[in-house]
């Protein structure tokens, strides 16, 4: 008779155990089954005050602005700047009405100017000194590469050119970045003996190329030229890359 009373009473604790369990996996189950908000594709909705920043288009990216042009230059501030760069060696040449042309005329987009100068008294030393600031050249000595078949022979390397007292030159200034040749880090100039001509203007690359009558002669041209009557002859001032040199190939 015991056994009996035994097993009813593993049967009634057993049984709350079992509820217990089949309410969980049933709880489980249906969890399980129920679709998020908003469907299976719903894209999680970003947290507060998170920000959300758009990538700009390529025409935001562009700054768009347009380059300021430049106020004309005026014959004291050009002194001013022949003053800065070379001190005292040369001086601007005060028997021109207007000693100076401006144009970019080595063709890297920043504003040069070109002046006529003569050397100051007693400063010969300071022109042609082995440790100026700046390149003496004769752009009538310059020769450039010529061309037999298909050799390209260069020119015997030009010895040193010498300033004498009293010699006209052309001093150019290359301009640096957006100032130009105003800027005060303008310093790659160049004194050009036997260059400062009369008529002295300033031409574009395409207005020279229409002048030539035979444009196959014509050098390579980086930039704007030096237009000018030079000993009695039509031609420019032009920049090889390296030099200044000149060019006779111009048309009356």
């Amino acid at each position: 008779m015991w056994k009996n009373p035994t097993g009813h009473i593993r049967n009634l604790i057993m049984s709350p155990a079992r509820v217990f369990l089949a309410f969980g996996l049933a709880l489980l189950a249906g969890c399980a089954r129920t679709p998020p908000p908003g469907g299976d594709d719903a894209t999680p909705t970003p947290a507060t005050g998170q920000a959300q920043t758009a990538s700009p288009t390529p025409a935001q990216a562009k700054s768009g602005g347009v380059p300021t042009p430049t106020p004309p230059a005026t014959l004291e501030e050009v002194r001013g700047v022949v003053a800065h760069i070379y001190r005292d060696a040369v001086v601007v040449e005060a028997d021109r009405g207007t000693p100076f042309v401006v144009g970019d005329f080595n063709g890297d987009g920043s504003e040069d100017i070109a002046v006529v100068v003569r050397p100051g008294v007693g400063k010969l030393s300071e022109v042609n000194g082995e440790y100026a600031n700046w390149i003496v050249e004769d752009p009538l000595k310059v020769l450039m590469p010529e061309v037999r078949g298909d050799v390209e022979v260069l020119p015997k390397r030009q010895g040193p050119v010498t300033v004498r007292q009293g010699d006209l030159l052309l001093a150019v200034i290359h301009g640096y970045r957006g100032r130009g040749w105003r800027d005060p880090l303008a310093s790659q100039t160049y004194l050009l003996k036997g260059a400062a001509g009369g008529e002295m203007r300033v031409q574009s690359a395409a207005d020279a190329l229409g002048a030539a009558p035979d444009k196959g002669k014509l050098p390579q041209l980086r930039g704007d030229v030096i237009r000018e009557r030079l000993a009695g002859a039509d031609g420019f001032i032009y920049w090889t890359g390296a030099k200044y040199a000149w060019s006779g190939l111009v048309s009356l």
